[in-house]
């Protein structure tokens, strides 16, 4: 169970935004294009875990003050962190070396992922804004990995639909981080400094706004319609109650924890996320 907790084997549901090219596209079931995507979500798994224990390596000492990050293995003592980093450098050297053998283009998106985290663990996550950028650069190349091993491209607008929901995910987080920093004097992170909950509060609600319209301009645009049918416009309702819903357990909840967390606990949003993808299937693929 501690080396489950140690590669955040929980946080692996973000990675399924590698099929995002191939579920939209429509070819989820052609030829080879789910098993690429298959390959590509487990190798970026492996470096996502590579990538967590390096950061809990570096926050060891904040981890520990932490009311709940005091009991991840590392800063538990459950797992030397000499053990740790082995097993961070195995999985990175492993991603990487068959990401190579498998498609040379998913090599780079994982190679860039590796790079961009080392530069967060190391120095960027302490700087105010751009430390949710890097993370939301994150996802960008979780779909960049889904077309590397498939060659099918994505929408611009849902592109942008990601980099705003990974952004709006982040500051849910960021306000976590400050709802404990206030409650319990724990400083989590060096860029918390950066914000406070107005600022958060009042970023939310213009991300979810964005993002509710880049959806609308995406399923009303011509090619959509014309690939989806009339009835797509139906899509929008799950992700308005989707958005509500969340902003609902921030706000009037008080549920500032982990956006995964949140999906993976509360029922309601998990049958709007459920409604979603099935009216999605239902006019790609019925």
């Amino acid at each position: 169970m501690k080396y489950i907790k140690l590669l955040r084997v929980n946080n692996y549901i973000k990675n399924f935004y590698i099929f995002m090219p191939a579920f939209f596209s429509g070819m989820l079931l052609t030829d080879d294009v789910a098993p690429n995507s298959a390959m590509a979500f487990l190798l970026f798994s492996l470096m996502a875990s590579a990538i967590y224990i390096i950061n809990d390596l570096q926050d060891i000492a904040e981890d520990r003050k932490h009311p709940t990050k005091r009991n991840r293995p590392i800063a538990s003592g459950a797992i030397s962190a000499k053990l740790a980093l082995s097993i961070a450098v195995v999985l990175a050297l492993f991603s990487l070396a068959t990401a190579w053998f498998f498609r040379v283009d998913l090599f780079y998106v994982l190679l860039a992922y590796l790079l961009l985290n080392l530069a967060y663990s190391y120095r960027l996550k302490h700087i105010a804004i751009l430390d949710i950028s890097i993370v939301s650069l994150g996802f960008i190349l979780r779909i960049e990995a889904g077309h590397a091993v498939t060659g099918i491209l994505i929408s611009k607008w849902l592109m942008m639909m990601v980099f705003l929901l990974s952004m709006f995910q982040a500051m849910a987080k960021r306000l976590d981080d400050i709802s404990v920093a206030a409650e319990q004097g724990v400083i989590s992170r060096k860029s918390i400094d950066g914000y406070n909950a107005d600022f958060l509060k009042i970023a939310l609600s213009i991300f979810s706004a964005v993002l509710v319209v880049c959806y609308i301009i995406y399923i009303t645009q011509p090619i959509s319609v014309e690939r989806l049918g009339a009835n797509s416009y139906f899509t929008v309702f799950p992700v308005l109650l989707g958005v509500l819903r969340y902003l609902q357990l921030l706000y009037v909840h008080k549920r500032n924890y982990n956006p995964v967390k949140i999906i993976l606990k509360d029922h309601f949003l998990q049958l709007v996320v459920l409604a979603w993808v099935g009216s999605f299937a239902f006019l790609l693929y019925v």
